[in-house]
């Protein structure tokens, strides 16, 4: 993946987040799956994971770097379907977007080369391309539910 398509992804990610502004709140609470998170709480993930990536992993992406293992999912994930519960709908998409906007920041100040320094998370070795990647295909899985959950059509 060049870092052209990941700029690509989180300009049209943010454009897309703008849209479910309009979700009324039915939908906004609504769970994705039954037994599932609501939408709410499945953003709320999105931004925590985001931040977790800005703070605990992007200023330590060097060549070479030995990175701890990821937190507890369930951990993060059950205070991201907390702070759903507190926060409103607009609170918690502008907090995204703005995280989204320093992804950016961040991506456009890198070189082509720079996207493949090397390091490891835990025993699994990646590169700053790779780490993308996965993010926006998690991205992408839960843009899906959103989607199917809203009943929006594409």
């Amino acid at each position: 993946m060049q870092k052209k398509d990941i700029i690509t992804h989180y300009e049209s990610f943010s454009v897309w987040l703008e849209s479910i502004k309009e979700l009324d709140q039915e939908t906004w609470l609504k769970p994705v799956k039954a037994g599932k998170w609501p939408v709410a709480a499945v953003v709320a993930h999105l931004l925590f994971w985001d931040r977790y990536s800005l703070e605990k992993r992007f200023p330590f992406f060097k060549e070479g770097a030995e990175l701890e293992s990821y937190p507890d999912f369930q951990y993060v994930n059950d205070a991201a379907a907390e702070y759903a519960q507190k926060h409103t709908k607009l609170e918690i998409i502008e907090e995204l977007l703005s995280v989204r906007i320093k992804f950016l920041h961040i991506l456009e100040g890198m070189t082509e080369e720079k996207m493949d320094t090397a390091f490891t998370i835990g025993s699994t070795a990646l590169t700053m391309r790779d780490y993308f990647a996965d993010f926006i295909e998690h991205d992408i899985h839960h843009k899906k539910q959103i989607i199917q959950a809203a009943g929006i059509r594409v």
